[in-house]
């Protein structure tokens, strides 16, 4: 789900695509993610992290 909205709006930064994902935008600058970035320049390590921070398990 998470690459499924980060993906599904193309050319939009991570801010604006993940918006409707609760917490991650609070995830991302844990993470130091920049969310102004746009999803094709997140590494795939980046993309575990954010998903993992997201994970109900933590």
């Amino acid at each position: 789900a998470l690459t499924a909205a980060a993906f599904g709006q193309r050319r939009k930064m991570l801010r604006q695509s993940l918006k409707g994902v609760p917490g991650a935008i609070e995830a991302m600058e844990t993470l130091a993610i920049d969310s102004a970035r746009r999803a094709e320049t997140v590494s795939v390590e980046e993309f575990v992290a954010l998903a993992r921070a997201l994970s109900p398990k933590g």
